[in-house]
């Protein structure tokens, strides 16, 4: 496994799944914490915020890794992230005073384009293309929908209850029953049966290329049992053709189920153990490496140094 996992674990924390060696990031706050991680080209960035509450966080603090062996640039703090669509940066939602929040871009050399612009504190950033900035409004709330917008102008491109995952050329949508995929280019929208009729698509992780996405089916009761069970499946977003990933479903508690893409387009699964796969091999390549009990869902595929 010629990878790296870098993982939102209290202090964040980089493993080497092979030798099992797991070292905190170099320049990430200590203490009682709630961590993120995200991708942002072949970087790492990492959001840690501090607890004012029992169900209350402070704004994280933003951190840039272009190496996890050495400390980050600091880009302040922000209620949410997004990578740009150049990978030269983020889009962040900063408190700006007195209840007021504003969607500003900054370098991952922390260099800020501008002051940015007025947004709504319960908007969530989460993924720039080409064509626009995928947001989620009223985040966390019943009346949450997925927009993608003009970040410049902050006018609304498309809008959809729920965006599953967005690429340069086309979107993955979630409808009643269904699924479809939008093509950014022409506007068409195909439908795309779901490849299963229990369990909700949790995770959903465009590969590097943009070409696939890989979707997690969590199941809270497997056949109506307190068993949590997540099945993996890849969408091929061209075909639109469903591939079942081998040996699923598995038996793993769901939120700490993650998924990853890495740079030579192998699938990586993280549950008790890590797994990789490519689409063209019948199963995956599995190590286990002692992980923490205490990580969310998401982690970040970086290159062997």
């Amino acid at each position: 496994m010629g990878f790296r996992l870098v993982m939102a674990t209290s202090p964040p924390s980089i493993l080497d799944p092979v030798t099992g060696t797991s070292t905190p990031l170099p320049g990430a706050p200590g203490g009682d914490r709630v961590n993120d991680v995200l991708r942002v080209g072949k970087a790492t960035v990492v959001l840690s915020a501090a607890r004012c509450g029992s169900s209350c966080l402070e704004p994280s603090e933003v951190l840039a890794y272009g190496d996890p062996k050495n400390p980050p640039w600091k880009l302040g703090k922000a209620r949410s992230a997004a990578p740009s669509a150049d990978e030269t940066g983020v889009w962040l939602i900063r408190d700006d005073g007195n209840d007021l929040c504003r969607l500003q871009f900054v370098s991952l050399l922390g260099t800020e384009r501008d002051r940015g612009h007025p947004a709504s504190c319960t908007t969530a950033v989460r993924q720039e293309v080409p064509q626009g900035l995928l947001i989620t409004v009223n985040t966390g709330t019943a009346t949450a929908e997925d927009v993608l917008i003009d970040p410049v102008t902050g006018r609304a491109v498309h809008q959809y209850p729920r965006i599953l995952a967005i690429t340069k050329d086309r979107m993955l949508l979630a409808e009643l029953t269904k699924f479809s995929v939008l093509d950014l280019r022409n506007n068409q929208r195909i439908p795309v049966e779901r490849p299963v009729s229990n369990g909700s698509p949790g995770l959903v992780i465009p590969s590097r290329d943009g070409y696939k996405v890989a979707v997690v089916f969590g199941d809270p009761a497997w056949q109506g049992t307190s068993t949590q069970t997540a099945d993996v499946w890849v969408l091929a977003l061209d075909s639109l053709t469903w591939t079942h990933a081998p040996s699923m479903p598995i038996v793993a508690p769901i939120k700490q189920v993650a998924v990853e893409w890495t740079e030579d387009n192998d699938l990586v699964l993280v549950t008790d153990v890590v797994a990789a796969w490519r689409l063209d091999r019948p199963q995956w390549s599995i190590v286990r490496p002692p992980l923490p009990s205490e990580r969310n869902g998401r982690v970040v595929s970086v290159a062997q140094s």
